[in-house]
């Protein structure tokens, strides 16, 4: 069977399985199972994938790692860019194609990256993102086997990704063989690469699974966006509030208030009153606050 008719049954079949589960939000109706899957591909990354990437990037040291990567990446970026275009953004799409044309003229077919010195990085989107664009709902989680964790959105777009790549429509010989080829070494070279972010994201987590459903979840929902940076929090305080200065002025001393005159002590006192949060409102007047300068209002009066 050849490797676009497998992805398509499999998207066929999740989406069957899931046909009689509301998918208005992201939930995790099938934990159990997922669970059990997640358990034996971590049991598999630990003692097979791993041990196996290892040896790959042991055979394939530095810059010819760097050009295999460069390469499987530029293969995707086709369907980066016609997913760019069923999300009508255009400009972007008008970058990644840039991208494409750029890396595998002068980039040696894509064995170097020399677009993203232009400005132009490697963008992740797929028809999972482009359903989301559209308005389809996530449906339930799923960690399906060899392809990690997903959703029946995702899932599915899988599958179209599958007949979006050029490898579809082109005919050559050794096409196939350059096809498994490079599905195995992308398995590994995307082992290697998630290793370091898998590890710092299960180390301390009490619940490793939940830990990376959600994670993956909220990386989905960023992409579908547009978001290049995590959300920006509202400062607690008040915003119109002014920041408070670095080094507040000593208080002036008894003797200085007794020999300030009058309208100076009641500026201090009011702008004391400003700054004390726990100081009542200020209303007296000078008179209130000197004795001399009542005497006086008296005798006035």
């Amino acid at each position: 069977m050849r490797p676009r008719h497998l992805f398509a049954f499999a998207g066929l079949g999740v989406a069957l399985l899931a046909g009689q589960v509301r998918a208005q939000t992201p939930d995790d109706p099938y934990e159990q199972i997922n669970r059990r899957f997640y358990a034996a591909a971590m049991h598999a990354n630990r003692f097979y994938i791993r041990p196996i990437a290892h040896i790959y990037s042991a055979l394939a040291p530095g810059p010819i790692g760097q050009a295999i990567h460069n390469f499987i990446t530029n293969i995707g970026e086709p369907v980066v860019v016609a997913n760019d275009l069923l999300q009508f953004r255009f400009r972007r799409a008008g970058d990644d194609f840039a991208r494409l044309v750029t890396n595998t003229t002068f980039g040696v077919g894509g064995l170097a990256d020399l677009a993203v010195t232009q400005g132009l990085p490697h963008r992740e989107n797929d028809f999972g993102v482009t359903l989301g664009r559209w308005g389809v709902a996530p449906g339930p989680y799923l960690f399906l086997p060899f392809l990690g964790p997903s959703t029946v959105r995702d899932a599915v777009g899988k599958g179209v990704d599958v007949v979006l790549t050029p490898f579809t429509f082109v005919r050559f010989p050794g096409r196939l063989t350059l096809i498994y080829s490079t599905q195995v070494v992308g398995v590994l070279d995307t082992a290697l690469q998630s290793e370091p972010e898998l590890q710092a994201a299960t180390a301390d987590a009490a619940d490793p699974y939940a830990t990376i459903r959600s994670d993956y979840l909220q990386s989905r929902e960023a992409l579908i966006r547009g978001d290049d940076a995590g959300p920006v929090l509202p400062p607690l305080d008040d915003p119109a509030a002014p920041a408070p200065p670095s080094s507040a002025a000593p208080a002036p001393g008894p003797a200085a208030t007794l020999a300030a005159p009058p309208a100076q002590v009641a500026r201090s006192a009011a702008a004391l009153a400003a700054t004390d949060p726990d100081a009542a409102i200020a209303t007296a007047q000078p008179c209130d606050i000197d004795a001399s300068a009542a005497a006086k209002s008296d005798q006035g009066a």
